[in-house]
């Protein structure tokens, strides 16, 4: 009966978390993004994969925000960067992933002390690994078809854009390919670059405060 409810409450907390994050993935499907390759979804799951092993949660928390440029403003929709703010979560409990934001403002403004906040009419990118069991049969699909790499020994990556809306739910939708782009070349160069951030000691904050500091960090990767 221990081990019933035991495996019982680990599905309920694996799909639902108990921390940051937005819950389990929405059914978006790589497949059904206009002019995907399946090359292309393969090379996306290896870097999701080289990145899950470096377990940057185990060291970084949703405070810490990350600023990333790809390429010249210029080389993206609109003249912008899609998503030029990343937090990790997972290592306080909750969903296991990246959130890639509009804006260092639209992060602040969604983390909360040991939750996600939902603000309206903000919208972001969301990378939650999960396990395969309990991802919607098309992407479960998709990964058997293509033969996709897990990460770590039984997660996989679920990529969506959600948007929180003014009557408190979320609405999701399947990225764009240049936004999968972005992605691709974030993941490959953070993989290289977050385990270089030195922590140091900084004196006089509250002695309560779980968060690491690291010394401002800048680095260029060049990503093939």
């Amino acid at each position: 009966m221990d081990l019933h409810l035991k495996s019982l409450f680990g599905r309920f907390e694996e799909q639902f978390g108990s921390g940051p994050g937005l819950g389990p993935g929405s059914g978006t499907c790589l497949m059904k993004v206009d002019g995907i390759e399946p090359n292309f979804i393969k090379s996306l799951y290896k870097a999701s994969a080289a990145l899950y092993g470096t377990e940057p949660w185990k060291r970084l928390c949703p405070g810490h925000y990350f600023g990333v440029r790809v390429g010249k403003d210029s080389d993206w929709p609109e003249k912008k960067q899609p998503f030029p703010c990343v937090q990790f979560i997972g290592g306080d409990g909750g969903d296991v992933g990246f959130y890639m934001f509009r804006s260092e403002n639209d992060a602040k403004k969604m983390t909360g002390p040991r939750e996600t906040i939902l603000v309206p009419n903000v919208e972001l990118l969301r990378v939650t690994y999960e396990v395969e069991s309990l991802m919607f049969p098309s992407n479960r699909k998709m990964i058997k078809t293509l033969s996709l790499e897990a990460s770590g020994t039984d997660r996989f990556p679920v990529i969506d854009v959600t948007r929180c809306m003014p009557g408190g739910y979320l609405r999701f939708r399947n990225p764009t390919f240049e936004e999968l782009r972005f992605v691709y070349a974030f993941m490959k160069a953070i993989s290289m670059v977050h385990p270089l951030l030195q922590q140091v000691d900084k004196e006089g904050g509250p002695k309560f405060s779980a968060m690491t500091y690291f010394e401002p960090f800048i680095e260029t990767v060049d990503v093939q």
